[in-house]
């Protein structure tokens, strides 16, 4: 299907960001499909690495979403569905699903991983669509759940999505965000991430990273590149709409307005950016440490969460 009306330029350049992204990665050897990963080395500090990160550190959000939506059943929609891996994800669990996307390669990669899917043992139905999230038609009281996962961000018209999301929803339905906030990353967090890098075995050897880091300008310029890394500044910006939103109370805000809060949960204090660039024999119970000890500093509010998880169940009036 293609969009219910021209992109504007911002938006193809979003589109064609996405495209190279995407195209990049298959090319590679990633498979958006959670129940088919297999190793890729050529992402070096990314959680799709290898797929027991994905297990340890993906997983856990993908779930959340799943259950929620599994509970009322009936039908689902992602918006900004990428290449699809949580859709499936939802249809194989019976689910009937529709993933849009802005981005043609996405959904056409998207389009190739459900046909070839193999599992097909209570599976929903599973369409895809290409098109604005912002133009196109919704419906009226038409979906069970409407998911957003890694795409809010995205998104400045906050308001604006919201009052369509609530309109679009069925009486008692699920609104499900999971969401980076970048804009809660500190350099304090920088920090620490910094200093965890330095002394674990990650993908740069130990004489080459040490050696660079044994003066304080060195060591601080370190700190200030890990920084612009987790925040998307310079090199580091995946795409000219990347993280317009940068803080949870943003999106909460309008999600307040038209929603009943049921869930919110913070998480990621620095685990984005280390987790797939963990090297070595000991590198998943590392990883599985590393998790527990991410989610205790940020629920004791030691540092500042990167993500967070919301489920509201759309209110009777606003």
């Amino acid at each position: 299907m293609h969009p219910s009306r021209p992109f504007n330029k911002v938006l193809q350049e979003e589109a064609a960001a996405f495209d190279k992204n995407v195209t990049e990665r298959i090319q590679h050897g990633f498979i958006p499909d959670l129940r088919r990963l297999k190793k890729v080395e050529w992402f070096y500090n990314n959680v799709w690495r290898e797929p027991e990160f994905v297990k340890i550190h993906l997983l856990p959000k993908v779930n959340f979403v799943i259950e929620i939506a599994k509970k009322r059943g009936g039908k689902v929609i992602e918006l900004g569905c990428g290449t699809g891996y949580l859709t499936l994800e939802l249809a194989r669990n019976g689910l009937e699903v529709v993933g849009v996307d802005i981005s043609p390669k996405s959904i056409e990669i998207a389009k190739r991983f459900a046909k070839e899917n193999p599992y097909k043992e209570n599976f929903g139905s599973l369409t895809y669509i290409c098109d604005d999230i912002l133009t196109m038609n919704l419906g009226e009281e038409q979906w069970d759940t409407i998911v957003f996962f890694g795409t809010l961000h995205h998104i400045a018209e906050q308001e604006t999505l919201m009052a369509k999301v609530h309109k679009a929803l069925k009486q008692g339905g699920n609104l499900v965000v999971c969401e980076p906030v970048r804009g809660h990353f500190t350099k304090d967090s920088a920090l620490f991430a910094a200093i965890l890098r330095a002394v674990l075995p990650t993908w740069i050897p130990y004489e080459e990273k040490l050696k660079n880091l044994m003066d304080a300008q060195s060591w601080w310029n370190y700190v200030e590149q890990i920084y612009k890394e987790y925040t998307y500044q310079d090199e580091h910006t995946q795409s000219p709409m990347d993280n317009v939103v940068a803080s949870a109370e943003m999106m909460l805000k309008y999600i307040k307005k038209y929603f009943t809060l049921q869930t919110v949960e913070y998480s990621d204090a620095f685990i984005d950016k280390l987790i797939g660039g963990l090297r070595g024999e000991h590198r998943f119970l590392l990883a599985r440490f590393l998790k527990f000890l991410d989610n205790e500093l940020v629920r004791k509010k030691v540092l500042p969460p990167t993500y967070v998880k919301i489920h509201a169940i759309k209110a009777q009036d606003c």
